[in-house]
């Protein structure tokens, strides 16, 4: 079996490309590829399959605990770079492909190229926020889910929550250096009021045009970048009267750029980077699919 590591935003992801849809994506299997001491070590798994009517890749992403995910915004960069790079796919206007994923069709445009050709950097219609409760989904009286005084362990949090077609809770801190995002992150990650789970942005404002944020991620723990939660975070910040139209968003990965208007799609962009390509070994991968730990992504280096 072939591999390719990428990253978008030190975001990493292994990839397996199955436009024919062969592979069968265990867990199990899942959680052995993420393992960053006995596997490749990921953040998460993408299997590209074959795309539909309307789109030319499928982007099956999964968290390093095994679970499925319905979007990944730092994941759907990769898979238009990769696609477009080796030439997997050939789309109708060869500047943007479009990739198929649970939570819709994402078209994603190319903003830069290296010298050589690749891609660089795209730019990603994640399509409009999710604001009602239900939907997200999150458990509440409210009539909308702009803000939320949770009670977690004694604390008192605000929260606003918002689905990029996965389900986000952000919360406004003073210095997001000193965020508790390792002990806070996963009691809200986990809260029944979230029967999906969560994933939780701490957002420190800069200024109404720059942000920096820090993201605990549903099924994986701290991660460099999160792309739909700085979508999430841009969006709840601008319902607050607190972000502009356009604004930086700065992660311990890097810089992603959002733009949103208010009313329909967020656009994302960021880059999207290659690492390496390989094979698995075959004794390795007979053995990978058998039980093994759930996983937690180490988090990143600060």
């Amino acid at each position: 079996m072939e591999f390719t590591l990428a990253h978008g935003t030190a975001n990493d992801f292994v990839l397996l490309d199955d436009l024919e849809d062969r592979l069968e994506l265990s867990a199990a299997l899942v959680r052995a590829l993420a393992d960053r001491r006995r596997g490749l070590g990921a953040d998460g798994v993408i299997r590209l399959g074959a795309g539909g009517a309307d789109s030319e890749v499928f982007m099956d992403y999964r968290n390093a605990d095994g679970s499925i995910v319905e979007m990944c915004g730092n994941g759907v960069r990769v898979v238009a770079k990769h696609v477009l790079d080796h030439g997997l796919v050939t789309p109708a206007d060869p500047e943007v492909v479009r990739v198929g994923t649970p939570s819709g069709v994402k078209p994603v445009r190319v903003v830069d190229r290296h010298a050589d050709g690749r891609v660089a950097r795209v730019a990603v219609d994640m399509g409009p926020p999710i604001l009602d409760a239900a939907a997200v989904p999150f458990v509440t009286d409210a009539p909308d889910a702009l803000r939320h005084h949770l009670d977690v362990d004694g604390d008192t949090i605000s929260l606003s929550v918002v689905s990029m077609g996965n389900p986000h809770g952000v919360t406004l801190v003073d210095d997001v250096d000193a965020a508790p995002v390792r002990t806070l992150g996963p009691r809200l990650e986990r809260d029944g009021r979230f029967p999906a789970g969560a994933n939780i942005s701490f957002v420190e404002v800069v200024a109404s045009d720059r942000l920096r944020l820090r993201v605990w991620e549903r099924g994986v723990g701290e991660t460099a970048a999160c792309g739909t939660g700085a979508c999430a975070t841009v969006v709840a910040l601008q319902r607050l009267g607190l972000a502009d139209r356009h604004v930086a968003v700065d992660l311990p990965g890097g810089r992603l750029e959002i733009e949103h208007d208010g009313h329909g799609s967020v656009i994302m962009t960021g880059p999207a980077v290659e690492v390496a390509r390989g094979r698995l070994d075959a004794a390795w991968l007979a053995t990978a699919a058998s039980d093994h730990p759930t996983h937690r992504g180490e988090p990143p280096e600060r």
